[in-house]
């Protein structure tokens, strides 16, 4: 539990410290016609994800994003603290794709996608999760016959995770026309499916890789404006 209010909380003081200083930024703002910004996800690192995303301008008040991620290593603690104690690992990939409003009102001096923000996302991942555990399985005997035996064995198991995405957020140049600083807050609403059912070693909290129901997560991206 400490450990995930640990994670948690340096999440949110991440957040709000380069979410000030974006804003403190927005003297430097200038008009520009930015339409593809190019983004990688920072806080998502501490939960070993790796997340690029790709946000087009449809027209002045609307985007397009999209979303494609990797997950790879160890279960994290804020994640599943029994399983980053055993050492479990995760590997998968992910994809969201949705529509972005910027609202009007916005001082931001001319620049494109750029202002505060609602967005609306649909997102799937697919997970499998390794990890060692005793358990009855056949192994060769001498004869070599099979026979019933309880030791550790290596085991896998498999999370499909399918939902949606709302998010409320604030994004803006930084230092240059060319960079832009984008955090955000988002309530999740994931249905997850795993290939042990109800006996998934991942439902220890909302945070984890088989619980299905709403939760929230806090975002920050770092990205560059490629045309």
């Amino acid at each position: 539990m400490k450990r995930r209010k640990a994670v948690f909380l340096s999440q949110l003081f991440a957040s709000a410290f380069l979410l000030l200083t974006a804003t403190s930024a927005q003297a430097q703002l200038a008009p520009d016609s930015a339409r593809l910004v190019l983004k990688a996800g920072v806080l998502r690192l501490l939960s070993r994800t790796y997340q690029l995303e790709a946000e087009y301008r449809l027209a002045r008040p609307v985007s397009l994003t999209l979303a494609p991620r990797l997950l790879a290593g160890t279960v994290p603690s804020g994640i599943s603290p029994a399983a980053n104690e055993a050492g479990d690992k995760v590997r998968g990939y992910g994809l969201s794709l949705g529509p972005r409003f910027y609202l009007p009102g916005a001082d931001t001096e001319g620049a494109q996608l750029a202002g505060l923000y609602l967005g609306l996302k649909v997102d799937y991942q697919q997970l499998r999760l390794s990890y060692q555990r005793e358990a009855w399985a056949e192994d060769p005997g001498p004869d070599g016959l099979l026979y019933y035996t309880f030791r550790p064995r290596e085991l896998t198991e498999s999370i499909r995770r399918v939902g949606g995405v709302a998010t409320i957020g604030y994004q803006c140049q930084v230092f240059s026309p060319r960079f832009r600083i984008d955090a955000a807050a988002s309530l999740n609403r994931l249905s997850s499916t795993s290939s042990a059912g109800n006996d998934s070693r991942y439902l220890t909290s909302a945070n984890d890789y088989g619980y299905s129901g709403s939760f929230f997560t806090l975002d920050l991206n770092l990205g560059f404006v490629l045309k």
